[in-house]
């Protein structure tokens, strides 16, 4: 995942040229927010629309949907013929910078490189120029370490909510017959449908049932 660096993306490409690579979705919408900021100026409600969808392109879950707003934006009577010559040149590198392209290969979910950043700021607090090759060894050793215990612990926040959630549900009976796996099948069902109230809509005025689990 990288910022929008042309020449690195071409370095990356000759030097492990089997390598799959991406644009961040987040610098790629700034740059479109720099580009586009007149279309959010003004009282014009149609400019407005324009501008959120093209800053909003590279968030695109789907791939029908980012071609369709794409070609709906050169066609706007608010684009000039030299954004339009930006927009397809942007157009051309689309799947390395448009999160419905990006899907199509294994990403661990991410679209943009915020993750890898905050990595960065956090080694910053503990590295400095000064450091020996042990020192960053042992200070990567030691985030690890604290990120193992954080994961840790969140999990086990997790299974005391679940238990707490099992308590006031008839889903213990289950434990005994059925194995772990089934379990883990039905469990949000067996609990949503033990953790209902029956409430009256406001602008209806009808009785609805609403799931609560806390």
């Amino acid at each position: 995942m990288l910022t929008f660096s042309y020449l690195i993306f071409l370095a990356l490409k000759k030097v492990f040229p089997n390598s799959i690579n991406f644009y961040c979705a987040w610098h790629i919408s700034q740059n479109l927010k720099k580009r586009f900021s007149y279309l959010n100026r003004g009282n014009i409600k149609e400019k407005k629309v324009l501008y959120q969808k093209i800053v909003n392109l590279p968030y695109t879950n789907d791939i029908e949907d980012f071609e369709e707003d794409y070609e709906e934006i050169l066609k706007s009577e608010f684009i000039s013929e030299e954004n339009v010559k930006y927009l397809n040149a942007k157009w051309k590198d689309r799947k390395h910078w448009g999160k419905c392209f990006m899907k199509t290969q294994f990403c661990s979910g991410m679209c943009t490189s915020s993750r890898i950043e905050g990595k960065h700021r956090v080694l910053k607090t503990y590295l400095n120029s000064s450091k020996g090759l042990v020192e960053v060894f042992q200070t990567f050793k030691d985030l690890e370490h604290q990120e193992i215990k954080v994961f840790k612990d969140e999990i086990i926040k997790l299974k005391e909510k679940e238990n707490k959630q099992y308590e006031r549900t008839e889903i213990v009976k289950y434990f005994k017959d059925f194995s772990q796996y089934a379990i883990n099948k039905i469990k949000q069902e067996l609990i949503e449908s033990n953790n209902y109230k029956i409430v009256k809509g406001r602008q209806t005025n009808t009785w609805q049932i609403k799931i609560f689990i806390d």
